[in-house]
């Protein structure tokens, strides 16, 4: 799970009130000082002058793109009441935001779309069969423990105080589903954001002490994606892999599915700090309970020592319905909002630590594809398999025992022999290069040596002369025999070489040429090398 955060800026209140700033972010470095000495490390960290844009860029943009390949995904925003969630998700609809000031939610459905036109765009391009797509939407919240359809118009004020019809099940495959929920098909950016502020207005919210519109409920909107598409190739060298084992020209078509949940919380809250009462008592203590059960689930998940204990996903109707967002298959940020003012210390202090704790949970993400895709590509993987062994069989490096076992050809051990020998030969060949080049070099170097030190002492007398020479000729005359003697060497390496190359080369004809010839060869050669 990846785990972001960022501060909203000082509201006018804090700063009539005299709030100062006690959160600093490290320039250039994904950490964040509360105070003095409290430091915490996230995977992003944005401050308060960081856009909409960018937030959606490093939070959201891949796990849109994700989607399209079959992985689930979830974003949710945890942080204490007017911590600017709301804003962060972009559920609020104010007639006032501009387009640059869009929450993650409108940014991530224009997205979508447009990732579906590109994809169709570039289909009819390269002629191949254009993608289809097909996209559901829902909008749930839950309001004192019961599930609601924030799509359903019927229900008015007093419903809300009704037990819910909609019922939670779990799949065979651990996939969490809801019964009972109003789905809407949407074809265009336009209808889903018709569909999502739709809902956001039905959703419950009152005034607190500590925000003018809090949000009373968690919500939950969820994309569903299917996508049927024609199979990429594994292999770009194989063309026929897209197509099926006979002389028809059909394409394989696989079918990818995808959920996006976007999740806003409600916010955490101190009764004595909002001053509710009644009603909005009743429903910050729902709204902490539900906060609770996914903090003790966090720290199941996190927590290395109680990964092999129980998982509490039922204490909550919040962590039953996240439960594949959370340790499941489903790729998951967490956006830890947070206020700057010194007031909200405390506050500030717990929520990162809740954020800290989820940084530790690891998810098994998987591509979800129906049974009918899983098993074209269990049979493309098993094709695959078997063309390989048939090539191996045709090229002789795969045969047929007499007694009917299979196994490798010994060409293959004497082709891997000769190669390993080859190698070696270069090694020497090169190190006998070096040797003569050195011995050259020293050769040039005395002859120089020896004509000064005969012009230096021509005046000492003739009989010292002639002694000084003939030593120097002696010396001549070894280092020559020695460098005669390793050139012989190297050229019997080269014709070692040269033979045993050629017998290598031998390998992909019909006849083979016997490896211990070629080991008695080199031995030879071996033997008679003074290295």
């Amino acid at each position: 799970m990846k785990v972001t955060w960022t501060i909203r800026p000082q509201l006018a209140k804090e700063k009539i009130e005299g709030c100062h700033i006690c959160t600093y972010v490290m320039p250039g470095e994904p950490q964040v000082v509360l105070g003095k000495d409290k430091a915490f490390t996230f995977d992003h960290v944005f401050d308060m002058d960081t856009q909409q844009g960018t937030i959606y860029t490093h939070c959201t943009e891949r796990l849109i793109e994700g989607c399209f390949e079959g992985y689930n995904a979830t974003i949710f925003a945890y942080g204490q009441t007017g911590s600017g969630k709301t804003y962060t998700m972009g559920t609020g609809f104010d007639v006032n935001i501009g387009d640059d000031e869009q929450g993650i939610i409108p940014r991530a459905v224009h997205h979508l779309f447009r990732g579906m036109e590109e994809r169709r765009q570039a289909a009819t391009e390269q002629g191949r069969p254009v993608p289809e797509f097909k996209i559901n939407a829902q909008f749930l919240e839950l309001y004192n423990e019961e599930v609601l359809d924030l799509f359903d118009t019927t229900r008015d004020l007093e419903a809300r105080r009704q037990r819910s019809n909609i019922k939670i099940h779990e799949d065979a495959n651990g996939g969490i589903y809801t019964v009972g929920v109003t789905t809407r098909t949407v074809t265009s950016a336009a209808e889903m954001m018709q569909c999502l502020k739709l809902g956001a207005l039905s959703r419950t919210t009152a005034s607190t002490q500590m925000n003018v519109q809090s949000s009373r409920s968690h919500a939950i909107f969820t994309i569903h994606l299917c996508q049927v598409r024609v199979c990429s190739p594994d292999n770009n060298d194989n063309v026929t892999d897209n197509r099926l084992a006979n002389d028809s020209e059909i394409d394989e078509f696989e079918t990818l599915t995808a959920k996006f949940h976007f999740v806003d919380l409600a916010g955490s809250e101190r009764l004595k700090r909002t001053g509710a009462t009644g009603d909005r008592a009743k429903e910050g203590i729902s709204i902490n309970c539900g906060l609770l059960a996914l903090g003790n689930v966090i720290s199941a998940l996190g927590d290395r020592s109680k990964r092999s204990t129980h998982v509490p996903y039922r204490d909550s109707k919040l962590t039953r319905l996240l439960q594949d967002s959370l340790g499941g298959n489903s790729q998951t940020v967490m956006i830890a909002c947070i206020s700057p003012s010194d007031r909200d210390f405390m506050e500030t202090l717990n929520t990162l630590k809740y954020a800290n704790r989820a940084r530790n949970i690891k998810n098994k993400v998987m591509v979800n594809q129906d049974r009918a895709s899983q098993q074209i590509s269990a049979l493309r993987t098993e094709i695959a398999r078997l063309q390989m062994e048939l090539m191996e069989y045709k090229t002789g490096k795969r045969v047929l025992g007499e007694d009917g076992m299979e196994g490798i050809n010994d060409l293959v051990h004497e082709n891997s022999m000769l190669q390993t020998e080859n190698n070696n030969l270069r090694v020497r060949v090169k190190a006998m290069q070096e040797t003569i080049d050195a011995q050259r070099t020293r050769l040039t170097q005395i002859l120089s040596n020896q004509a000064g030190q005969v012009l230096a002492k021509a005046g000492e007398g003739n009989e010292e002369i002639g002694n000084m020479i003939q030593n120097y000729i002696k010396e001549i005359e070894e280092l020559r025999a020695k460098l005669l003697e390793s050139e012989a060497v190297n050229e019997g390496l080269r014709k070692n070489l040269s033979r045993a190359s050629a017998r290598s080369s031998l390998y992909t004809g019909p006849a083979s040429f016997p490896s211990s010839a070629l080991i008695r060869l080199s031995a030879g050669g071996t033997e008679r090398s003074p290295l």
